[in-house]
C-alpha cells in the first residue's frame, strides 16, 4: 500500500483506540459477531453418520455478560444454505455441537432452552463476579488481607444475564430428537448432493493434461464435508443470509463483537485430532466499512451492505509430500467454479484462472512456466486443473494434484483480486476468465499435516488482503514492497 494510505489508516485507528473494529482486516482471534467454520467433515455409512468415524466439533462462547442469540446456518460445498436454527446463550455461556449429532438427528445433544431456569444462574447473595487472585497490587476477593485492601474488589465482572431476557417470538428451542429425526435425513441428502466424481472442462483450447486424474475424479460423499456460519442475532427467526433485512441497522443481525469459537476435527479410529480457532469476522455498523472494497457475505445477500470485514486474498503455507509426512490444504472461498448452466448433470469443473500458485522446495527452487504455458511442466497448450472448485474442500498436497519441486517446501496461493489478467503483461494471461477475475474472492486456508499416527492442523499465513489494501497485489503481497533504489515508488 502507498505511504499516504498507511498514514491515513494509522490515524483512523488512533481515533478508535481500544475498540474491537480497530482490528479490521487483520486475521486475528478476537471477539466477533460472525464465526465461520470453514470445513466440517463427518464420516458416513451411506446416509447415516459413522458413530466411530471422524467428526467435527464446534465450541461457541459468549464473552459478554449480556445474553444473546446465535443463528447457525449450514451450507453445502457449493454454498447453498441447507438448514438454519437459533440457539440462546446466557451471559458468559458456552455452546458446543458435534456435527455428527446434527446429521444423525440427535439434536438434544446440542439443544438449548429459553427457560428462565436455564444454566447458568447466579448464586444466592452474589452481586459481583470478583477476582479471586491477589493481583499485582494485593487486591483480592478474600476479605482478610492487610489494609488498605480489606474487602473484596467491588468492580468485578457483571452478573450474567439469563436467557429469559431474550425475545421469545419464533424461539422454538428446545427442538428435541423428534424434530431432528425428521430433518436430519433431508439435511444429509442436501449436503451430499454436490459431492460426486467430476471431470475438467479445461479452458477454451487449453486442456487439462496433467493431474486430470486428481482427487475430484474419485470424489465420493464420504466423508461428508460442508461449512457453517454462526451469526450474532437480535431475535430468533428462520432466515438465510440471502433474505432481505438480514443485515443493516434495522435488520436481524446483531452488530456486537462478543463471540469466540474453536473447531476440533477428531478421528478416534485413526488416532488423529486437530484444532484451530474458528474464523472470527468482526462487524461495525457505524463505520460502514468505507475503506473496504468488499465485505463478508456481500455476494450472498440482497442487502446493500453487511458491515462485516472481508477475508484475505493470498496465503502462504508449508507442504510435505514424502519421507513419511503428508499434508493437505483446507481451502474455503466465497465462490465455486462449475460448468454453467447448473442443470448440466455433469457440472464439470471450470479450470479457467480462479487462482494461481507457486510451489518452492526448501532451497528456494520453484517450478514455473513461461507466458505461453501458465503452469509446469509445459506440454503445449495445457493447464493444471482447478483443484479448489468448491467453496470448501480439503485437498492432498501431492504430486498427483499439484506440480511440486520436492517432498517438502512451501506454497503461495493467490486469488483475485490480488492478481488479474494484466499480471501476465505484456502478452496477457493465457487462461483469462473475465467473470472469475472480476469476482471479489476472499478465502481462508489451513493445512493438515500427518506423520505416522500423529496429525496437526495449522492456519496458513495471510499474505495479502486486497479488499482492505488494494496495493497488495502481485508482485507486492503482504509487506514485501520494493527496496530502496530497486524500483520507483510513489510516496
Amino acid at each position: 500500500m502507498k505511504k499516504i494510505f498507511a498514514v491515513t489508516l494509522v490515524a483512523a485507528l488512533a481515533l478508535f483506540a481500544g475498540s474491537a473494529y480497530a482490528n479490521f482486516c487483520a486475521r486475528d482471534v478476537v471477539p466477533a459477531s460472525t464465526l465461520l467454520v470453514p470445513y466440517v467433515a463427518v464420516s458416513m455409512n451411506g446416509s447415516v453418520p459413522d458413530p466411530s468415524g471422524a467428526t467435527t466439533l464446534l465450541s461457541v462462547t459468549n464473552t459478554s455478560y449480556e445474553a444473546t442469540i446465535i443463528h447457525v446456518t449450514v451450507w453445502n460445498a457449493i454454498s447453498e444454505p441447507i438448514l438454519d436454527f437459533d440457539e440462546v446463550l446466557s451471559g458468559y455461556d458456552v455452546w458446543v455441537i458435534n456435527f455428527r449429532d446434527l446429521l444423525s438427528g440427535n439434536w438434544s445433544a446440542f439443544d438449548t432452552s429459553r427457560a428462565s431456569t436455564a444454566y447458568p444462574n447466579t448464586e444466592p447473595g452474589v452481586l459481583k463476579r470478583t477476582p479471586f487472585e491477589w493481583g499485582p497490587d494485593g487486591r483480592s476477593a478474600y476479605g482478610g488481607v492487610p489494609a488498605p485492601f480489606t474487602s473484596p474488589w467491588s468492580r468485578g465482572l457483571p452478573v450474567p444475564q439469563k436467557t429469559d431476557v431474550l425475545p421469545a417470538t419464533n424461539c422454538n428451542m428446545p427442538f428435541g430428537n423428534t424434530v431432528g429425526a425428521v430433518y436430519a435425513p433431508l439435511v444429509v441428502e442436501a449436503l451430499q448432493d454436490p459431492l460426486f466424481a467430476r471431470g475438467h472442462l479445461g479452458c477454451g483450447t487449453q486442456v487439462v493434461a496433467r493431474h486430470k486424474d486428481d482427487w475430484l475424479s474419485s470424489l465420493t460423499d464420504n466423508p461428508l464435508f460442508f461449512y457453517v456460519t454462526v451469526d450474532n442475532f437480535k431475535r430468533c427467526d428462520l432466515v438465510f443470509p440471502g433474505d432481505i433485512n438480514y443485515f443493516g441497522r434495522e435488520g436481524r443481525y446483531n452488530y456486537e463483537n462478543v463471540l469466540i469459537g474453536e473447531i476440533y476435527w477428531v478421528d478416534a479410529a485413526h488416532n488423529y485430532s486437530e484444532g484451530t480457532p474458528a474464523v472470527h469476522i468482526e462487524s461495525d455498523v457505524n463505520s460502514e466499512l468505507a475503506d473496504v472494497t468488499s465485505e463478508f457475505y456481500l455476494e450472498k445477500t440482497v442487502d446493500p451492505a453487511t458491515y462485516l470485514e472481508p477475508l484475505a486474498t493470498a496465503f502462504g503455507f508449508k507442504y510435505y509430500n514424502g519421507g513419511g509426512v503428508t499434508s493437505s490444504a483446507i481451502v474455503w472461498k466465497n465462490f465455486w467454479e462449475f460448468s454453467i448452466p447448473l442443470d448440466n448433470p455433469l457440472k464439470n469443473v471450470n479450470d479457467c484462472g480462479a487462482y494461481l500458485y507457486y510451489a518452492w522446495d526448501e532451497d528456494e527452487h520453484v517450478i514455473t512456466r513461461g507466458q505461453i504455458c501458465p503452469v509446469s511442466p509445459c506440454q503445449g497448450a495445457d493447464i493444471d486443473p482447478n483443484e479448489f472448485p468448491f467453496e470448501t474442500q480439503m485437498v492432498p498436497i501431492s504430486s498427483a494434484n499439484f506440480d511440486l519441486p520436492a517432498t517438502a517446501g512451501w506454497m503461495l496461493l493467490v486469488f483475485p483480486p490480488s492478481y488479474d489478467a494484466n499480471f501476465w503483461a505484456p502478452n496477457g494471461d493465457p487462461t483469462p476468465n473475465a467473470v472469475l477475475l472480476n469476482r471479489d474472492y476472499q478465502a481462508w486456508v489451513g493445512t493438515r499435516i500427518e506423520y505416522g499416527t500423529y496429525s496437526m492442523g495449522l492456519e496458513a499465513a495471510t499474505m495479502a488482503n486486497a479488499h482492505c489494501f488494494p496495493d497488495q497485489r502481485l508482485p507486492w503481497l503482504g509487506v514485501n514492497y520494493p527496496h530502496w533504489g530497486a524500483y520507483s515508488y510513489d510516496w
